[in-house]
């Protein structure tokens, strides 16, 4: 019996030792795999977080701009903007209310795109409503509004007057 059994031994070890070359080219698989997804969610986070970096700059360059008595002097030779500072107290109450609403048209796409944790949307959404409670804010968006593209962020704010 020990002989027949040695006989086999052969056949028993190729088929031990291929049965780990599997296993071990399975797990390299799945670890490839693995570091491949994390590869790819890390250049997804940092695009995101690169995108939201030059979101930002732009932002703070373009109130500088627009707050620059340069600026408001030109922008008053237009018709468009006397219109919308004669609905403010000054032209800076203006560009500091339309900033706000890019920043909430922002916050309403990374949220619409899933980037933003749920808990964080509510409490910007409570931000956005309570902020679309000032009279100035109401205005100008009602001025102002067809300039976004995104029809669900128009009816996202528009959804406030309602609720108010």
């Amino acid at each position: 019996m020990v002989e027949s059994i040695l006989s086999y031994l052969p056949l028993i070890s190729a088929t031990v030792v291929s049965g780990l070359l599997v296993l071990a080219f399975f797990n390299f698989s799945m670890g490839r795999k693995n570091m491949q997804n994390q590869s790819e969610q890390q250049i997804s986070n940092l695009k995101t977080q690169t995108e939201q970096q030059i979101y930002s700059r732009i932002i703070d360059a373009r109130l500088k701009l627009e707050k620059t008595e340069e600026f408001t002097r030109m922008a008053n030779e237009s018709t468009v903007f006397k219109e919308r500072f004669a609905l403010v107290d000054k032209p800076a109450d203006y560009y500091s209310i339309v900033a706000f609403v890019d920043l909430f048209e922002y916050v309403f796409r990374l949220n619409e795109i899933k980037m933003m944790d749920q808990m964080v949307w509510k409490r910007w959404n409570v931000l956005i409503e309570t902020i679309m409670t000032i009279p100035k804010f109401r205005i100008i968006w009602t001025k102002t509004k067809e300039s976004p593209p995104d029809n669900k962020f128009r009816d996202f704010i528009d959804s406030l007057f309602i609720q108010k």
